[in-house]
């Protein structure tokens, strides 16, 4: 039996109130492109301080349980081994200093974890901040022999650690080999994510000491006039590189401007207009209740955010993640216990930019 809406609400503040940090890896970001270029993070503690902090409460409402890739080629066989395909898997993303496509040839990963790369680009106009999913692909190699070459893709197909068990389906690689059809299906893996690093397009990277930017970087204290709030929009970024507005998963809740999710409707009364015009993104406007202060504030996953504001978490921003494959949970647990609101996924196949 459902939860009314005023109980679900609830649940979600106690719950976000309540949760610690979990000993299990879950979002691990990954600095090496900043370092490796502009060290924008290394230069301003700040921000990243800002940015750690997001990924925190992201990592508090989020309990993954995604497999450990342990093998990048995915072996088939039939005929006793006489017919044999390999599919070498790789990963790809955009460097978040250059803008540049990396290739991650070695896909293995430890159990639970997502891994984001993070840094910051001169971005054009009002864009604060963008985020997307890594992208997948393989290599196939192989022998047809005496064996089936379908029971061989099947074969293949059963292996199904890219996808990692349970949570979202992220993409799936689809095509054929000799006219017999494969799909594989990809789970949560890698983002990225980066940042305006000369938010008044002065030439001049952002920094804690220049005045003139337009960033506001301490996430301990209000949001000056003026400013844009680096720890919403890492918020915002940070869901985008987990497959937020992308996936497969949210994809076919999405109808237009209508969202399908049954808990986020649940929660919103209904799911009419809660999409932008985009299809990644919640409406502009829309209102959930902050899981930090408990009031109503626009959603962190809207299109903008105004100058001078930040946000929070919503009870909206969490029941549209567990709608598109996060698993919620159903209990309050005792304080100081490991609060699980979602078991969460990332990555989305094409890798597509999102806006702050």
């Amino acid at each position: 039996m459902r939860c009314s809406k005023a109980a679900l609400r609830l649940l979600l503040l106690v719950l976000f109130a309540f949760s610690v940090s979990s000993a299990k890896a879950q979002v691990v970001l990954d600095y090496s492109a900043d370092l490796a270029n502009q060290n924008f993070f290394g230069n301003n503690p700040v921000a990243r301080a800002a940015l750690e902090a997001a990924v925190a409460d992201v990592n508090r409402v989020i309990e993954p349980n995604f497999n450990a890739i342990t093998n990048d080629v995915t072996v088939g066989t039939s005929g006793g081994g006489s017919t044999r395909l390999e599919f070498d898997f790789s990963y790809s993303y955009l460097n978040p200093a250059t803008g540049v496509r990396e290739t991650i040839a070695d896909t293995r990963m430890p159990e639970n974890e997502v891994r984001i790369f993070v840094g910051a680009q001169n971005l054009s106009g009002s864009i604060l901040g963008q985020g997307g999913s890594g992208g997948v692909g393989f290599a196939l190699s192989g022998f047809v022999g005496g064996g089936s070459l379908q029971d061989a893709v099947a074969d293949a197909e059963r292996n199904a650690q890219h996808r990692r068990g349970g949570g979202p389906l992220i993409a799936s690689l689809n095509g054929d080999v000799n006219g017999v059809d494969y799909s594989f299906g990809v789970g949560p893996t890698i983002g990225n994510l980066w940042f305006d690093q000369d938010t008044n397009n002065d030439g001049i990277a952002d920094d804690t000491a220049t005045l003139e930017a337009n960033w506001h970087f301490d996430h301990t204290t209000d949001v000056a006039a003026g400013k844009s709030d680096f720890y919403s929009v890492a918020l915002h970024e940070t869901l985008h590189a987990l497959g937020f507005g992308g996936s497969e998963s949210w994809n076919a809740l999405v109808n237009g401007t209508e969202f399908l999710g049954e808990d986020f409707i649940e929660i919103n009364g209904t799911g009419l207009n809660a999409v932008a015009g985009d299809g990644a993104h919640l409406a502009s406007g829309l209102q959930g209740r902050s899981l930090v202060t408990g009031e109503l504030q626009e959603v962190v996953m809207s299109p903008s955010i105004r100058r001078g504001t930040r946000k929070h978490l919503t009870d909206l921003d969490v029941a549209a993640m567990s709608d598109f494959g996060f698993q919620s949970i159903t209990a309050i647990p005792e304080p100081g216990s490991m609060a699980v609101l979602l078991v969460i996924g990332s990555t989305v196949f094409a890798g597509r930019r999102r806006r702050a």
